[in-house]
């Protein structure tokens, strides 16, 4: 059996690991939404091109 001190620094050792995976999950969504983002840039970038080069022409597309 663990005496007082013992259990408390184990609980303390499970909360620091349970800590460290929320960050981890954490930074992990952050990079996921940086990912997202960089897609919608370039999404938006290839759709202005897309519309420049059809304005230049003078076609229409649908």
């Amino acid at each position: 059996m663990l005496s007082p001190v013992e259990a408390l620094r184990k609980l303390r050792e499970e909360m620091v690991m349970d800590r460290r995976r929320l960050v981890d999950e954490q930074e992990s969504i952050q990079n996921v939404q940086a990912e997202i983002e960089a897609i919608d840039r370039a999404i938006a970038d290839e759709e202005a091109l897309r519309i420049g080069a059809n304005s230049k022409s003078g076609s229409v597309s649908v």
